[in-house]
């Protein structure tokens, strides 16, 4: 069956589980082959890549439209690339920096670079406030960022690469306490706002979303919860989570999301999982 027939059906609701599994498998040589141009030492392992470039192709199949005739392998390989380049920024670097503050710093430093070689000289905070149209506060927090991303690994050898000597072994172990409550209050702030979002979507969709989350269930089982049919469930989670994706509804907990889930680093959610539950890594994570 072909890649856009295997969309389509998985699209409807038919058969989801055994049509995605036909799709991974026509598709895992090409995936494979996108992971082996990423992967590589101080990157990513092929494995992980993988596991992205099938959480890509889970929405590449959520996002395509038959209609417009393009070729579904054409169309999921834009997906398969920025899931697995997002993977690789957000958690293959020594410090992990949000993938908007990275962009921030590719500006800086060009604009940087462009003003230096036309006048000769480093620019003033002011003009490349000017030049970015950023406030001191936000050309202070690039820079920032920029300092980070120069930060060396703790197994970076010291000396001579044969000295058998690292910089991790040179510093006494202390656990990051403060970071990791942080971390917590976050995702307690994060679960909180996003369920008052769910508590505003219409009284179905936010029925669906409470099963499909908080219970686990599959389609299948939510459709019965509530006494619908397992594709009107299907749509009903599409639609919520439509709407809780808009930007009126997400600007209070998006920046949550950079910050944590973008790349989700953690908890790969595999093939077996994807096919009992239909629910990607990033919908899970943020939503349980």
């Amino acid at each position: 069956m072909l890649n856009e027939q295997l969309a389509a059906r998985i699209q409807a609701g038919v058969d989801e589980a055994d049509n995605m599994l036909l799709l991974w498998q026509q598709n895992e040589p090409f995936i494979r082959m996108m992971g082996r141009r990423f992967a590589g030492p101080g990157r990513a392992e092929l494995e992980d890549l993988m596991q992205e470039g099938y959480l890509a192709l889970c929405e590449a199949v959520r996002h395509y439209d038959i209609d417009q005739e393009v070729p579904f392998i054409s169309y999921a390989a834009f997906w398969i690339k920025q899931g697995m380049k997002r993977y690789i920024e957000n958690c293959c670097g020594t410090v992990r920096i949000p993938t908007h503050a990275r962009d921030w710093v590719r500006r800086y430093r060009k604009m940087a670079a462009e003003y230096c070689k036309y006048y000769g000289s480093e620019p003033e905070d002011d003009t490349l406030c000017a030049l970015l149209q950023i406030s001191r506060e936000k050309l202070k927090a690039v820079r920032k960022s920029a300092d980070m991303e120069k930060i060396y690994s703790l197994s970076e050898p010291l000396g001579q690469e044969d000295s058998g000597l690292d910089m991790e072994e040179t510093i006494a172990s202390e656990e990051d306490l403060e970071e990791e409550a942080v971390r917590r209050l976050d995702y307690q702030n994060m679960k909180r706002m996003l369920w008052e979002a769910v508590e505003c979507l219409e009284e179905k969709q936010a029925a669906v979303i409470r099963c499909r989350f908080l219970d686990q269930k599959t389609l299948r089982e939510t459709g019965e919860a509530i006494g619908i049919t397992k594709d009107a469930a299907a749509n009903q989670q599409n639609n919520a989570l439509h709407l809780l994706g808009q930007p009126s509804r997400c600007r209070k907990y998006r920046g949550y999301y950079e910050e944590y889930l973008a790349a989700s680093c953690y908890h790969h959610v595999g093939l077996e999982a994807f096919n009992r539950t239909w629910t990607s890594e990033v919908e899970r994570e943020a939503l349980r």
